[in-house]
């Protein structure tokens, strides 16, 4: 049924009021605009944009599922996952960790099994071919994007996606998810012009504020000013190009003016970019390592006390200290949750080297253990000196491990490919998300999980789906900490910490932040002086 915009806000406020649901709507349920814009485009105090010019910067953080594709002009394959150049979402996650609207003005549960959520789209953005995005094309988009399998944090979950009139959309889910808006801010989850299946997401169009011009798969791409962006004087750069480099390249560039900015350089490299006159801007938090150990293989792991040992023996204030010169700092508490996230509960103890060698003996290794070797690609320039300190670490415990180096293309088809659906034992990165979709991760992602069963396990997914479908947000606070002590009691997986990112850029670069969801960067509130 066709409704208008008027019919659709009040259907919003009857769903608030009738059924109680305030506590658990996620973000803004109401747009907020500022001459315009979205309230929380608003740009700093004082601020005086200026027009032109052109943001070339490096990335030291490829996109692991290059080498699955050589169509850069797909999001998925999109060289350094920083796809807001190029499109949108419905919604984004601000620095502060809230849910905002992107091409969505709002969204609420159409009743109270959370179940059914109607979004309200804005009118009037264009794509870069010139046709309007209306419902038509969201509902294509979620459709191939499932068909794709382009995120296993709504699939679980998706059931059918509806248009409701011309710029109302309605996800039907099969299952009460209480925090649903969040999980659509992926930045897979950008929408597209309507297409026949084969076509849909390949062709590099969005509403994003730049047009793709070019791009190389594995290296780079160039873009131009979307004069049409559905955020009315955004863009203020009038090109944008990025590559993908390493670290010692991102900082010759840097140095010689090849590059205006870097995102995700290597910690130690701060001191070096400031000498060569750039600012650097850390953000609160990014990325976080983790290790993933399947156990349906016969593997001295597939003993929780090996496991618990090994999380035990990992010095994770030394990477802290060492490789991010920041000790004192949040540590892994072995679950996908981050230390930003309030609902973060530490374990009693992070390193303790004792009771690890007493866990061994117990498992019947009184003189330690040699475990298989484990993968990792450097996603990061600091990831292979992280793993070398938790290879010097697990050795003064008497436990032995290869963890070896492999390129980004190509890594995770490897990783994939050996033991599916639970892939070989690999290292790897987690973006820090909300606890809805963190702690998730371990029901819903085989590779992470990695064939954890037990009674354990079947307590944690049975407390999940309570958890996801509580209307309450207090007490789903108290929920996920639960759900974190069932990990720590069991350790499925070993999470050692987050990094922090940071960017570097030259002077005249304005308002261009790091943010701790990577991928979650912009451009279109960035302007250059001179």
């Amino acid at each position: 049924m066709a409704i208008t915009k008027r019919e659709f806000l009040q259907l919003l406020g009857l769903g608030v009021s009738a059924f109680g649901v305030q506590p658990f709507i996620t973000g803004s349920a109401a747009a907020q605009t500022v001459d315009g814009l979205p309230a929380w485009a608003a740009l700093p105090a004082g601020s005086n944009p200026k027009t032109g010019g052109k943001l070339i910067y490096g990335q030291t953080y490829p996109n692991w599922a290059v080498g699955s594709s050589d169509n850069g002009k797909h999001p998925y394959y999109w060289i350094d996952l920083l796809t807001r150049s190029i499109w949108n979402s419905l919604v984004w996650i601000d620095h502060d960790y809230n849910v905002q609207g992107e091409l969505a003005e709002s969204w609420a549960p159409s009743d109270g099994t959370l179940k059914v959520w109607d979004f309200k789209l804005r009118e009037g953005v264009m794509f870069h071919n010139g046709k309007e995005m209306t419902s038509e094309d969201v509902v294509a988009s979620f459709n191939a994007h499932i068909a794709q399998k382009g995120s296993s944090f709504i699939t679980k979950w998706f059931e059918k996606v509806e248009a409701q009139g011309k710029y109302g959309v309605r996800f039907i889910l099969n299952a009460p998810y209480a925090e649903w808006p969040y999980a659509l801010a992926e930045y897979r989850l950008a929408i597209a012009p309507a297409a026949a299946p084969d076509l849909i997401l390949t062709d590099g169009i969005g509403t994003g504020p730049f047009k793709l011009v070019s791009v190389d798969n594995r290296r780079g791409f160039q873009a131009v000013r979307n004069e049409n962006y559905w955020m009315k004087g955004r863009p203020f750069i009038d090109e944008l190009e990025g590559y993908v480099v390493n670290s010692q390249t991102a900082i010759n560039g840097f140095r010689s003016g090849q590059f205006n900015a870097v995102f995700n350089i290597d910690p130690t490299t701060a001191a070096q970019f400031e000498g060569a006159g750039g600012i650097v801007h850390k953000s609160k938090g990014g990325d976080q390592f983790l290790i993933s150990m399947p156990k349906n293989l016969d593997i001295a792991w597939n003993d929780p006390r090996v496991r618990l040992a090994m999380s035990l023996s990992i010095d994770r204030e030394a990477i802290n200290t060492i490789v991010y010169n920041d000790p004192g700092s949040w540590v892994g508490n072995d679950t996908q949750m981050s230390g930003l996230n309030r609902e973060f509960v530490p374990r009693d103890k992070a390193f303790d080297i004792a009771t690890a060698k007493k866990l061994l003996a117990e498992a019947g290794h009184p003189n330690g253990i040699d475990l298989p070797p484990i993968v990792f690609s450097p996603s990061f320039p600091e990831m292979p000196r992280i793993m070398a300190i938790v290879v010097e670490s697990l050795k003064k415990a008497g436990i032995n491990m290869d963890i070896r180096e492999m390129p980004t293309d190509g890594f995770d088809a490897y990783v994939k490919g050996v033991n599916p659906p639970y892939g070989r034992p690999s290292a790897g990165v987690v973006g820090p998300r909300n606890p809805a979709i963190n702690l998730g991760r371990m029901v819903a992602n085989d590779v992470e999980k990695g064939a954890w069963t037990g009674e354990k396990a079947d307590a944690y997914a049975k407390l999940y789906a309570e958890t996801i479908a509580e209307p309450n947000e207090e007490k789903r606070i108290g929920m996920y900490q639960e759900l974190q002590k069932i990990l720590q009691s069991d350790t499925p997986a070993i999470v050692l910490g987050g990094r922090r990112n940071m960017l570097a850029h030259a002077p005249g670069v304005q308002n261009l932040k790091s943010h701790s969801q990577n991928w979650s960067s912009r451009f279109d509130d960035v302007w250059i002086e001179s």
